[in-house]
């Protein structure tokens, strides 16, 4: 149809008055015009404004991130938080959320975890078989663990980062942190905890908030945040910083971040002003701390934990900054020791600063190749003893130590090596032969070496978690004011326990009973697996 053709026809009568209408010969007029360009001029120019003073504000607020103040987040009443009455019972919680923190007194539970059973199931944590060809294999620092977590600030959630052999792909933002999303929580315990592992975590995040300092932080000697009874086991070591990220990682782990309306919001935020407030302009998080590498390992794993849940920009700059640190400071070895660019190194600094490395990477923060490949020439020069070098000593020129296998065994995992490598089946093997012990305390030796067993699910896994949960739960404290804690000196002494205290005890303890959620394993059985846990 031409144009002629579809236009109607209009009398010309009808034109004529139309056109000479008022309105027509107002909006037609020669002033009129001028007055709608006048009028376009004015609406781009408060455009153009409102777009630069948009622009202003969020520089603005980029600039100023580190200085990190109060969250902006809804007014709720402050809870008040009385001791957790850990006690005896079978009533447990299934699954730690904001809601069942909250709970004085557990609700029934009607389930039961198939961990729970006196035999090894594979629905209670593991398989009988192992594929070395599995999903996730050869994870390094590429790769992000796949989970549905918490959807905030649109970060989180599941992402296509997993891969196979050395060289996975990378995934989004903070995708690495998604199996401590509430969504995940359930499903993620049958891993391997129980009704009275989640009790045991609940009552230990109790005890924690209820020994913070008033400036936000934590101590070694917890005895000034001790408000309803002078609790035992102060540490020797004066670290505040140190204190105060051992304090957080739990809560991060149960899934809780300073933008969680939960009991404990007030108390994360704290830690975390207090951490980024202490922050010195080269990233430096130790805060005078003598041990400093050391403690900088550990408030940076915090930071990165705290920005891959929650994509807050203000933590994620001063993160970004933490990870910096750590990686001007690598020396020649690719280790490090007590001070920043020092020429000696150590394993159980290394391994802090690896685990803050991998947790860097997992909330899409910037790792360098050179770090990482450095941090896997030293793994190299401290690997000793067994067939394949699958133990590892303090320093090079030091024997071989069950502590510094363990640590050295998760670095290796998180480093590249895939399932079957040699160095792995060995030390898990050789891990296997020291399982816990309540005469043989050593926590420090327990939480990394339990993660060395979660990321290879089977039934050497489902052995080691067995023996490590009985102990922890049945030797926390469920009495007074240290209810939900650990004591450092009972009932047999700690290796570490004098130094770092019961606050540090309490932390890896928790953290150790929160493996089953933390982190997803790095070596999947196979991908029907992998897809059973996504659904």
């Amino acid at each position: 149809m031409s144009t002629a053709e579809a236009k109607p026809e209009v009398p010309e009568e009808e034109v004529a008055e139309e056109s000479s209408s008022p309105m027509m010969e107002w909006l037609t007029g020669t002033a009129t015009q001028a007055w709608a360009a006048s009028m376009m001029i004015h609406l781009i120019i408060l455009l153009v404004m409102a777009l630069v003073l948009g622009t202003i504000q969020v520089v603005k607020t980029v600039v100023n991130a580190p200085s990190f103040e109060t969250a902006q987040t809804e007014a709720v009443p402050e809870p008040e938080i009385t001791a957790f009455e850990v006690g005896e019972t079978p009533l447990d919680p299934t699954e730690l959320t904001t809601e069942t923190l909250e709970l004085t007194e557990a609700p029934p539970v009607e389930a039961q975890f198939n961990d729970n059973s006196a035999m090894f199931e594979e629905a209670g944590g593991g398989s009988a078989t192992a594929n070395p060809n599995a999903l996730g294999a050869g994870v390094g620092f590429d790769v992000k663990a796949s989970g549905l977590g918490p959807m905030v600030r649109g970060g989180g959630g599941i992402d296509g980062g997993v891969g196979l052999g050395k060289n996975p792909g990378k995934g989004g933002a903070g995708s690495g942190f998604g199996s401590r999303g509430s969504g995940m929580r359930e499903a993620m315990v049958g891993n391997g905890g129980t009704k009275a592992s989640e009790r045991a975590v609940a009552a230990a995040l109790n005890w924690i908030s209820r020994h913070q300092n008033q400036n936000g932080s934590w101590s070694l000697d917890h005895r000034p945040g001790c408000k309803n009874g002078a609790c035992s086991g102060s540490g020797e070591v004066n670290s505040n910083a140190a204190a105060t990220a051992m304090a957080l990682l739990p809560f991060f782990a149960a899934g809780q971040t300073h933008e969680s309306r939960g009991p404990y919001q007030r108390h994360i935020t704290g830690g975390l002003m207090w951490l980024i407030n202490n922050q010195k302009p080269n990233g430096d998080l130790s805060a005078g701390s003598s041990s400093q590498m050391y403690t900088h390992g550990l408030c940076t794993i915090a930071l990165c934990e705290a920005y891959g849940m929650s994509q807050d920009s203000r933590i994620g700059l001063a993160a970004q900054a933490a990870i910096n640190f750590i990686q001007t400071g690598q020396n020649k070895e690719g280790s490090w020791r007590y001070s920043h660019g020092s020429d000696d190194s150590d394993t159980s600094v290394h391994g802090w600063q690896v685990m803050a490395l991998k947790s860097g990477q997992m909330a899409g923060l910037q790792v360098s190749d050179n770090a990482v490949a450095g941090s896997k020439n030293y793994m190299k020069l401290v690997g000793k003893g067994g067939r394949y070098k699958e133990l590892f000593a303090y320093t090079p020129e030091g024997g071989p130590t069950l502590s510094m296998t363990a640590v050295g065994l998760l670095c290796t995992q998180y480093l590249g090596a895939q399932r079957d490598d040699p160095v792995i089946t060995g030390g898990v093997e050789y891990l296997g032969k020291n399982l816990p012990s309540e005469t043989r305390r050593n926590v420090y030796y327990w939480y990394y070496a339990t993660q060395v067993m979660h990321n290879v699910p089977g039934p050497e896994w489902d052995t080691w978690n067995r023996a490590m949960r009985k102990i922890l739960i049945n030797t926390q404290d469920k009495q007074g004011c240290a209810a939900g804690s650990w004591d450092p000196l009972q009932p047999s002494p700690d290796a570490w326990g004098r130094q770092g205290g019961r606050l540090m005890v309490t932390s890896l303890s928790c953290l150790t009973l929160e493996v089953y959620y933390r982190y997803l394993p790095l070596y999947k059985l196979n991908k029907k697996d992998a897809e059973k846990d996504l659904k």
